[in-house]
């Protein structure tokens, strides 16, 4: 039976994780509000570092979820007794469903939880957002030092995210993002710029195309020939049962009829000892 598990993450998208949780037979229920939690169920309450809320359409909507969550936080550690945060931008997935399993027991990881380096441009972007809303970064340090986050993961919280996006935004690597963008956009160019496909270009599509179907029907066939061999193995292996089986019953008849002619000795030695 699947255990069963709660999840609420604000103003996020977290359809992944549930699908990563869902693939390791775990039943995770998507919560729209904190209200509807049960408590005897592991909850896992979800936000995300403040990268991820840049690459939202609205960078508000989320980081206004990281502080809704923290608002509601006292209160359903109050009444929840299996309960973790959880960093979306960080997460590893055996490591969360053994939790999800055992709450209890800390299970011994064969990884660290990492958090992904991000793109130049964005993590450029990400260090000016964050310094017209110093309030949102506030809110994401004080999820990552809650016990309940970074150390239950067994990693260091994520208390200087700015030096991760400054690292990933040096002068070279937004120099090294413009020339790889300029060549993708060539790319591109040239691409469109192309002539239709020619008679000849449609002809070698067609057939590799059938070449690829030729190509499965060869594997289907592999596969159906090795099943005929297992069965004619198995069909043989039948065989030699039934011929042991009939050896031993013509072994057996042999014997009642060796066991009644010697009944039928003793019957008349017995009588003629009578008469």
């Amino acid at each position: 039976m699947a255990v069963r598990i709660q999840i609420w993450a604000p103003r996020l998208k977290v359809s992944s994780l549930v699908e990563g949780l869902r693939r390791a037979r775990l039943s995770p229920s998507l919560l729209t509000e904190s209200s509807a939690l049960q408590p005897d169920l592991p909850l896992l309450l979800v936000y995300a570092d403040p990268l991820a809320w840049i690459q939202a359409s609205e960078p508000t909507d989320p980081a206004g979820g990281a502080s809704e969550l923290i608002r509601a936080l006292p209160e359903i550690l109050a009444v929840q007794r299996s309960c973790r945060l959880v960093n979306l931008s960080c997460v590893l997935i055996p490591a969360l469903v053994s939790w999800c399993v055992d709450p209890i027991c800390l299970p011994q990881l064969e990884a660290q939880p990492r958090f992904c380096r991000p793109d130049p441009f964005e993590a450029l972007l990400a260090i000016e957002w964050l310094r017209e809303h110093t309030e949102y970064l506030q809110v994401y340090q004080d999820l990552e030092a809650h016990p309940l986050a970074a150390a239950v993961d067994r990693r260091p919280p994520d208390l200087t995210c700015l030096d991760r996006y400054r690292q990933s935004a040096t002068l070279d690597a937004l120099q090294q993002a413009c020339h790889e963008r300029a060549a993708l956009e060539a790319d591109l160019r040239q691409l469109v710029a192309q002539p239709p496909q020619s008679e000849h270009g449609l002809e070698v599509i067609a057939l590799s195309e059938q070449l690829a179907g030729l190509q499965s029907r060869l594997q289907q066939r592999e596969v159906l020939y090795a099943r005929c061999v297992e069965l004619q193995l198995s069909l043989q292996a039948s065989q030699h049962d039934v011929e042991q089986l009939t050896s031993r019953l013509i072994l057996l008849e042999e014997l009642v009829a060796s066991g009644s002619k010697a009944s039928r000795r003793i019957l008349g030695r017995l009588a003629q000892a009578l008469a």
